[in-house]
């Protein structure tokens, strides 16, 4: 949505709009998105607050349990991409002597997307945005996983975003620049669809 930077100030109306506050997880921050300048811009504004372990694993008991979690997701994902038969493969999970799940980093192996799905359960948020789809089979694991019963995990990516917004009657969004976002993000398949759920909302369209 921000297009590398170039649309940074439309991403952030699209996360004031709908009343949310970005997390990320403090593996994912530094150790993936840290390259990319805008992000950091993002960080220091205080308008993303990165996660510490602390605030979702307290003591010993917690660190294990998370390690032991991190692993059977993994590994659960990995036999999922290989018998779907994905272009996507990664590899089994084998951390180097002297490293941890916490300081391994190796490009193309989804590490990020199990420390996401890891830090919602944990903390209980209750959404998590992204474009991956294999996220919803890491969602399926982890609720079987941990005891979820009060809590409930949503997953959106930048259509599900946009329709929301569509939808809302007090959105500072016009039905124009809207339009332009869905352009923007390269949607414009499904523009008809967001056009429709504003017009549902919006007696004026």
């Amino acid at each position: 949505m921000s297009d590398n930077g170039k649309n940074i100030e439309t991403f952030k109306k699209v996360l004031v709009d709908l009343e949310y506050k970005p997390v990320v997880h403090l593996y994912i921050a530094e150790k993936e998105l840290d390259v990319f300048p805008y992000f950091t811009k993002l960080l220091e504004e205080g308008f993303i607050r990165k996660a510490e372990y602390s605030e979702f694993i307290e003591d010993e008991d917690d660190a294990e349990l998370y390690e032991q979690y991190f692993s059977q997701l993994y590994e659960e994902m990995r036999k999922y991409l290989e018998i779907k038969g994905s272009n996507k493969q990664i590899e089994k999970l084998a951390i180097p002597k002297g490293q941890t799940i916490y300081t391994y980093r190796r490009a193309a192996m989804s590490l990020g997307d199990v420390y996401m799905i890891l830090m919602a359960f944990f903390m209980r948020l209750p959404i998590i945005l992204s474009e991956d789809g294999d996220i919803e089979f890491l969602r399926s694991v982890a609720k079987r996983k941990i005891s979820s019963d009060s809590y409930n995990l949503d997953i959106y990516n930048v259509i599900a975003l946009i329709t929301m917004i569509a939808q809302k009657e007090d959105t500072t969004f016009t039905k124009k620049e809207l339009e332009k976002v869905m352009l923007g993000v390269k949607e414009s398949a499904r523009l008809s669809e967001v056009k429709q759920a504003w017009r549902e909302s919006h007696s004026n369209a």
